[in-house]
């Protein structure tokens, strides 16, 4: 397995590593598949604010991917991100979950931030326990406040500093 920067080349795959979350799953609220071009986007916009986004490779293709993003837009918030961990459905409990989450801890690291905060599903026992693992403490339990397939879903926020 490698991990590395992700490249314009892995933008499809990411891309239907999270539409797999999205059609398949309620732990990611969006309704309708993301297009390539709402992938792009989303990849110059991190590359533009000096997020990173990692993927991790086996025999070239993307089993996965990490990425840390604005926690919220506020300037007292700017040394506060929250992460992203997607692992493609057939890959996981092979440990590339907790490759990308060590390597994107280490890159918000070294770019100075000081707390990482990652918002799950309730129900999303595998990412639960991951956070958990790395010393991602649960914070607060927003209970009903997600909606996706005609049910009322718990969003749960952890952190850690770093």
């Amino acid at each position: 397995m490698i991990i590395k920067n992700a490249e314009k080349n892995h933008l499809q795959q990411i891309n239907e590593i999270t539409n797999y979350s999205i059609i398949n799953t309620n732990f990611n609220f969006n309704f309708e598949p993301k297009t390539l071009e709402d992938t792009k986007k989303w990849y110059y916009e991190h590359i533009e604010k000096n997020f990173p986004i990692i993927v991790c490779l086996m025999d070239n293709k993307v089993v996965g991917w990490a990425s840390l993003s604005t926690f919220r837009d506020y300037r007292g918030y700017d040394k506060t991100v929250e992460v992203s961990v997607y692992v493609r459905n057939n890959y996981k409990r092979m440990g590339i979950g907790s490759l990308l989450l060590q390597k994107i801890e280490d890159e918000a690291k070294n770019r100075n931030f000081h707390a990482i905060v990652s918002v799950i599903t309730g129900g999303n026992d595998a990412s639960i326990n991951l956070h958990k693992k790395f010393g991602y403490e649960v914070k607060c339990t927003f209970e009903q406040i997600g909606y996706k397939n005609n049910l009322y879903l718990d969003v749960i926020f952890l952190y850690k500093i770093l």
